[in-house]
């Protein structure tokens, strides 16, 4: 065996070691640490607390999974008895979780056969507001996506989906949402009990049972969003002007606090195709068949057709149609702007990269 074949060897034993790499983490955290890709995927086999006199950071590209069955801690706290068979992370400290736009951070199951939910969630316990933020993350499989009490974390650009509640604020829990995409939820999208927390430029959607679940009490600020096709209603016991539309000057439909409940539509989904296919500029997969009766049989289950799943795969996943209606329709104040110094669109694609700590 000559030098090359015993270094490409060399470099395929490293490679594959560094594809195999994970770390095992749970217990109390009482000094600071730091995720990184290093140590990705991180396996949560039991709760995870972050104590108030440390600091977790968690690096753009890291993968958490967590363990449907966790190791029993006897000094950590459990909340109900959800908590107590699955794993959490529990945020008194610190935490900063921020992904990038193109490198996201991803929690999730570590099993996809489990199904359903099996972990509890991110749960924020009276963490210091200035040091609470979860930025381009997807958060999956939990009961409670993200959880806050009796404090303000600030989640943006984050993907909370196919939990039974997306977010949960409750007993002083005041979240701050920003630009995140909360759809297909089981339970609710968001649900605030004794809460005020801040919602702006947000999608809601899709979401089983309810979009917004409010308590009837909680005074909540929820502007500039997007809420819509949530199969038991878009709003439940909420502010009655929510969602009521007021035609604007610009024939625009929003409410009095610029929400709209339209269709988002994203990029490659079969209302994409609708609006493309009711775009007389453009040539569409119909107008390509010059026997009319043949091309509404070939086009009529556009869920299924198969030009619908190849426009589907040319997009970043849940991003915007150029048809959107959340297209440039998020908070206008300069701050959230785009990157391009364009007005806020509303979802994860929207916003600044980063926010000032005036901001924050």
């Amino acid at each position: 065996m000559n030098l090359f074949h015993m270094l490409c060897g060399l470099w395929l034993l490293l490679g594959a070691n560094n594809a195999y790499s994970e770390t095992r983490v749970h217990g109390i955290l009482s000094k600071d640490a730091k995720w990184t890709l290093d140590g990705s995927p991180y396996i949560l086999d039991g709760d995870v607390v972050v104590a108030g006199n440390a600091h977790l950071s968690i690096l753009a590209g890291v993968t958490i999974l967590c363990e449907p069955h966790p190791l029993r801690e006897t000094a950590i706290r459990q909340y109900d008895h959800l908590d107590s068979f699955s794993v959490a992370i529990k945020v008194e400290g610190g935490f900063d979780c921020v992904g990038k736009r193109e490198k996201r951070i991803v929690f999730q199951p570590a099993s996809a056969a489990t199904g359903g939910c099996s972990w509890y969630g991110i749960v924020f316990n009276k963490a210091p507001d200035h040091y609470a933020e979860i930025a381009y993350c997807d958060i999956t499989g939990a009961y409670y996506g993200v959880s806050a009490i009796g404090c303000g974390p600030l989640v943006r650009n984050c993907v909370i989906e196919q939990n039974n509640v997306g977010v949960n604020c409750l007993e002083n829990g005041d979240c701050r949402i920003y630009n995140c995409d909360i759809v297909r939820n089981s339970t609710a999208g968001i649900k605030v009990q004794s809460a005020n927390p801040v919602f702006f430029s947000n999608i809601i959607a899709f979401n089983r049972n309810n979009g917004l679940w409010c308590d009837g009490v909680s005074r909540i600020t929820f502007r500039y969003n997007c809420v819509w096709g949530n199969a038991d209603g878009n709003f439940l016991e909420c502010d009655p002007e929510l969602g009521v539309s007021i035609v604007g000057k610009k024939g625009d439909s929003l409410d009095n606090a610029f929400n709209m409940c339209k269709n988002p539509i994203f990029a490659g989904s079969e209302f994409d195709s609708l609006a493309v296919e009711k775009d007389l500029s453009l040539p569409t997969e119909k107008s390509r068949i010059a026997d009319t009766a043949l091309a509404k049989v070939l086009v009529s289950s556009l869920q299924d057709s198969l030009a619908v799943k190849k426009r589907r795969s040319l997009y970043a996943r849940l991003s915007l149609s150029k048809y959107s209606p959340c297209i440039n329709a998020g908070n206008p104040a300069r701050e959230f702007n785009d990157p391009d110094g364009s007005r806020n669109d509303i979802g994860i694609y929207g916003g600044p990269e980063y926010f000032s700590s005036k901001t924050k």
